[in-house]
């Protein structure tokens, strides 16, 4: 077994409480979790649905619009920052906290700086189906400077393929910010450009919209140092997700760049 370093987790269900957390750790050689909260600090989110025809990471864009609406309808249970803060200091060991933020919340933006020190994040979370902000705005430059000024990786979930494109161009006039794209979205855009940027990673979650196919496709495309291991727990089970690299025919060097390596490499280059 591998030991892992789990890049994508959500502060719910089997990691919403130190307890759980210790426990899944334990059961799966588990040696980092980067935790950033659920949507609305919800601590009991359910799966997405899982519709057969969706089983690429480009379905995920459709899937997007879904989750925008739903998210409309969740009810706020407070801070979820904080309530990552809080799980954080029960487990120093193994959480290591991402900051969700909102782009378009006044009062995230001007927080920021002093919540990047409060909290001691080692990156930031940004949402684009839960928080429809553009990536050619104002509001995510304002983010990009401040994550460029404290040298945080920036961890996105994208919403469309022209948000996608707007990110390539981004990406390639910004190369000292590290961006990590959630679920392999826009796999097939940053291809066709033929852009290969130092600064750029993907992670491998995405239920059975991210395949070992893509994976494999990734690898191919980008390097095996660009791929980085996630769950998405609760969204998708932590056992599927290694075992479908597990599975796959890679050297034992390359799987563990993709669960350990990589991720170890950006999140504490500066320690």
């Amino acid at each position: 077994m591998y030991t892992i370093i789990d890049a994508h987790a959500h502060a719910a269900r089997e990691y919403s409480t130190a307890e759980s957390i210790r426990g899944m750790a334990r059961q799966y050689s588990i040696e980092n979790i980067v935790l950033c909260p659920s949507p609305k600090n919800n601590l009991d989110l359910k799966e997405p649905p899982n519709f057969p025809f969706l089983r690429s990471p480009s379905s995920i864009y459709l899937l997007n619009r879904m989750l925008r609406m739903a998210y409309r309808s969740f009810k706020d249970f407070g801070d979820g920052n904080q309530y990552v803060y809080e799980l954080k200091n029960e487990v120093p060991n193994i959480v290591v906290q991402f900051l969700w933020v909102n782009p378009l919340d006044p009062q995230h933006i001007e927080n920021l700086e002093q919540n990047v020190r409060k909290y001691g994040v080692k990156g930031l979370k940004l949402h684009q189906a839960w928080n429809p902000f553009m990536i050619d705005a104002k509001e995510f430059n304002q983010v990009v400077e401040i994550a460029r000024a404290k040298k945080l990786p920036i961890f996105i979930h994208l919403y469309s393929k022209n948000e996608t494109q707007k990110l390539l161009r981004f990406i390639g006039n910004n190369q000292d910010v590290t961006f990590i794209v959630a679920h392999m979205l826009g796999l097939d855009t940053f291809n066709e450009k033929r852009h290969h940027f130092p600064n750029l990673y993907f992670d491998t979650s995405g239920s059975e919209r991210v395949r070992g196919e893509d994976i494999l496709e990734a690898i191919n495309l980008f390097g095996h140092e660009h791929v980085i291991f996630g769950s998405d727990t609760p969204y998708a089970k932590i056992g599927d997700q290694i075992r479908k690299i597990e599975f796959l025919h890679l050297t034992d060097n390359v799987k563990e760049h993709i669960f350990r390596q990589n991720a170890k490499r950006i999140l504490f280059a500066s320690s």
